[in-house]
Parts: C-alpha cells; sequence; structure tokens
C-alpha cells in the first residue's frame, strides 16, 4: 500500500487546483449570465427584505439568516423591524429588549453583535450603514461574505458572496475537487464569484445587475444545485457544468467531514421563592430577593461564555456523573446536590438546609451547538437540616475521609475564584405574570409554558 505523504498531498491539490482554474479561465460568463437571470425572473423567491432592500434591512436579514433558514427568518423579520425600524432605534434599545426580539431563533451571539454594531454605526457614520467594504467589515459580527451582501444586496454594488449554496454551485460549475474550506479552495471559489460580476466600465450599466445575479446565484443553488440529487435537467447552467460533463454531481463538493454532536444531561429546577423562605416568601438575606409573592420563580442570567450567554434561564446544572445521566430522580447524586446547595447558599442567600432535587416533572430534549441535550426538569425536595456529607458540613469532617477532604477543597477553591464558576451572572425572583416578558433560552420557554401549565 503505497503511503501518503504530505509532499503527495501537496501534488495532488496542485493538479486540482490547476484543472479547476483552466475551466475557470473558459469559462463563458458572458452568456450564462444571460441564461441565469432568464431563469431568476420567472423563478427567483421573494421575500421581504428583497422587495425593499435598502441597507438597513439587507444587513438585519442577512444576520438573522446565519444558520437559519429563511422560512424561519420570516417569520422574524417584520416583527423585529417593526420594534427596530432602522440603526438608530436598534442602538437606543437595551440588550435585553433586543434579545426579546429575538427569542427562538438561536444563535443569540448574533443579536448581541447586531446591536453592538447599530451602536457603532450610529456612532461612527451617522446611523446609515456605512457603504465601503472595510467600514462593513470592521462592524460587529460582519464577515466577508455578509459585507458582500449588505454592499451587493443594499447598494447594488460589485460585491462578491460566498454562502453554502454559491459554494456547492460554483464547485459543481468547475468541477473542483478539492474540500471546499481550503484555502485553495476558497481562492478558486472567491474569483469564480467576482468573475460572474461584470466589471462596469461606465454609468449606463443596468441596474440591480449585481443585486440580481448574486440573488440568482443564491437561489439557484438552494433551488436546484441541492446537495442530494441536484435537478439538472432544470439547470440553466446545465451546459456550463463541468460536474455534470464528467458525471461528478454526486463527488462535487468535497466536503469536510462533520463534527460529531455530543450527548449530554442536564438538570434544570424550579424555584419559588417560598421553596427557600417560607409561605410568606421572606427571610433571604440578599437583596434580590425582597419582597415579592411567595410564588415568584426563580430565574437566572446566563453567564458569559455559556451556552444563551445574556438570556434568562431556570437554575440548570449539567450531570457529570454517567450513572445519573437517564435518571429521573437525582436524589443519590451527591455531586449535583453539592453544587445545588453552593448555589443555593452562595447565589441566592438561601439558609444552610439540605435541599435536594426532587423527582423529573418534565424533559425537554434540543440541540445547541454541537451538543444533543436532555433536559430534566425537578422541583426542590422538602428541606431539611444538612448533613454534614454535604457542603456546608465538610469543614468538621474527619481527614481520614479522603473523598470527603476533596470536596472540601473544591468548595475551598470555589469560594476563592466565584466569578469564574457562578452558575448565573444575575439571579432575581420573577413574578409568575413577568416570565413572558423575559428573553428566555429556548428550552427555558418551554420550561415556563410548563410551569404555568401546572401550577401547584
Amino acid at each position: 500500500m503505497q503511503r501518503t505523504t504530505k509532499k503527495t498531498l501537496d501534488a495532488e491539490t496542485n493538479a486540482a487546483s490547476t484543472e479547476t482554474l483552466n475551466v475557470l479561465s473558459t469559462f463563458n460568463f458572458e452568456r450564462a449570465r444571460t441564461a441565469l437571470l432568464r431563469w431568476f425572473d420567472a423563478n427567483g423567491r421573494t421575500f421581504p427584505w428583497r422587495s425593499e432592500p435598502t441597507p438597513y434591512r439587507v444587513w438585519v436579514s442577512e444576520i438573522m439568516l446565519q444558520q437559519t433558514t429563511t422560512q424561519t427568518v420570516e417569520g422574524y423579520f417584520s416583527r423585529f423591524l417593526e420594534r427596530f425600524p432602522n440603526a438608530a432605534a436598534l442602538a437606543e434599545a437595551d440588550e435585553a429588549t433586543v434579545l426579546k426580539y429575538w427569542e427562538g431563533l438561536g444563535y443569540y451571539r448574533r443579536a448581541r453583535s447586531l446591536h453592538a454594531a447599530a451602536v457603532e454605526i450610529v456612532e461612527r457614520f451617522g446611523g446609515d450603514v456605512p457603504e465601503r467594504f472595510e467600514d462593513v467589515l470592521s462592524l460587529p459580527g460582519v464577515g466577508r461574505y455578509c459585507a458582500g451582501a449588505i454592499l451587493s444586496f443594499g447598494f447594488d454594488d460589485r460585491a462578491p458572496i460566498l454562502e453554502a449554496n454559491t459554494t456547492r454551485l460554483h464547485a459543481r460549475l468547475l468541477g473542483l475537487r478539492l474540500e471546499t474550506t481550503t484555502a485553495t479552495a476558497q481562492k478558486i471559489l472567491w474569483r469564480a464569484a467576482e468573475d460572474w460580476l461584470p466589471l462596469d466600465f461606465s454609468k449606463s450599466r443596468k441596474p440591480n445587475v449585481y443585486r440580481r445575479l448574486n440573488g440568482a446565484l443564491t437561489d439557484l443553488g438552494r433551488l436546484v444545485c441541492s446537495p442530494t440529487a441536484p435537478k439538472c435537467d432544470a439547470c440553466p447552467l446545465a451546459e456550463f457544468c463541468e460536474s455534470r460533463r464528467r458525471n461528478l454531481q454526486d463527488v462535487v463538493p468535497v466536503l469536510k467531514k462533520k463534527t460529531e454532536t455530543v450527548a449530554r444531561t442536564d438538570v434544570a429546577f424550579w424555584i419559588e421563592r417560598r421553596d427557600l423562605f417560607g409561605t410568606d416568601g421572606k427571610g433571604c438575606d440578599d437583596s434580590s430577593c425582597d419582597g415579592g409573592a411567595p410564588t415568584d420563580v426563580l430565574l437566572i442570567r446566563r453567564p458569559e461564555n455559556a451556552l444563551w450567554a445574556g438570556l434568562w434561564d431556570f437554575p440548570r446544572f449539567e450531570i457529570a456523573n454517567e450513572a445519573f445521566r437517564d435518571a429521573l430522580d437525582f436524589d443519590g447524586d451527591v455531586e449535583l446536590c453539592d453544587r445545588l446547595q453552593r448555589f443555593l447558599e452562595e447565589e441566592v442567600g438561601a439558609s444552610p438546609l439540605d435541599r435536594r432535587p426532587g423527582p423529573v416533572v418534565y424533559t425537554v430534549k434540543h440541540a445547541a451547538t454541537r451538543f444533543r441535550i436532555t433536559l430534566r426538569f425537578c422541583r426542590l425536595a422538602g428541606a431539611s437540616p444538612l448533613e454534614k456529607t454535604l457542603f456546608d458540613g465538610v469543614a468538621d469532617l474527619p481527614q481520614t475521609s479522603s473523598a470527603l477532604v476533596g470536596r472540601r477543597q473544591k468548595v475551598a477553591k470555589k469560594k476563592e475564584a466565584p466569578e469564574a464558576e457562578r452558575v448565573a451572572a444575575e439571579v432575581r425572583w420573577i413574578p409568575l405574570a413577568e416570565l413572558d416578558a423575559y428573553p428566555l433560552s429556548s428550552p427555558g420557554r418551554k420550561l415556563a409554558r410548563f410551569v404555568l401549565k401546572n401550577l401547584s
């Protein structure tokens, strides 16, 4: 068996690159553009941001469309634009309000970047989305593709775009046999995306030509040149396609191997004020719990670098003990009980009583980035005097118990650097009637609906 060396791989890459560049150099763009635009006029998709393609509307739509389907975005776009009709209105809003209007779209970092970019647009560009590529690219949350899309669709500028649909289309048209994410392949694909856009030699060029060409390429990739079973017989560019000529449609594009998802189990808690401070809801040592009704529910604001950072959620913990990942009762998970006790005492201000998880009352399954999460929802078991084997009693334990000494050291470490490992950036008691007003994570919203439906 011949050993594959770096030298061999480089030679194969150079050969594939040369072959593709030869195809690109002879590609008949003039004829292909005519065929493509004729197809687009008859088959192009209609979206709110296309019917009124102002730079601001295009920018918002492009951020929303990152890793989200157009069908989903359409349901959010109009509502978001009604509340934030321009960059100034978006910049003036607080982040919590922006997140509330983004709730359900996922990937909430996009919303925070959008808000931060709106502030910069107001401060640096007088409230108007900038027209220079370098300025657009400098905005938070804007990459090379997004900048090109804003300039092309928003200003009708000659700016190439390259995303999933156009990457697949260009790769097939050129018969590109390289993995599309490699540096060599990206250079070829961006060059192809630019070559599709005619040079503007005069001010008499047809209006909307760049906007239409990029829209047509995107739609053709989405509607016809699909990932599997492309509709080659319906493609206006079939005669120009190198992959079709060489029967490579099932081989091209060459994709990077997907990252495997990781299964994990989280436990979230439905905690009412009376669970910790009695039927009158008072007795809390922390200023965040003063006053309020006994049935106020505890929410946390997710800390930075956590999933759904900045959003509100029910207190939740990941289950580290594999033996409990499929459990419906976590009372025996000592580590979870310790973490819960620490959270309730240090971050919520509860008295040092032993409060353990009650049985699971609801389960939600959801995906987040690379995780497949099974979320178990529990109430608290009744409070009792704290056992010495739990958090508050470890200081009194004999030195001979190595496991418990290790736990005591772990607790001490937590107290030395609490900010780095806090469960929440903020805790707050929320009246049940106000749950809908808070920007919750997607699973958090499902849990809130369950709480409201099952009040005791």
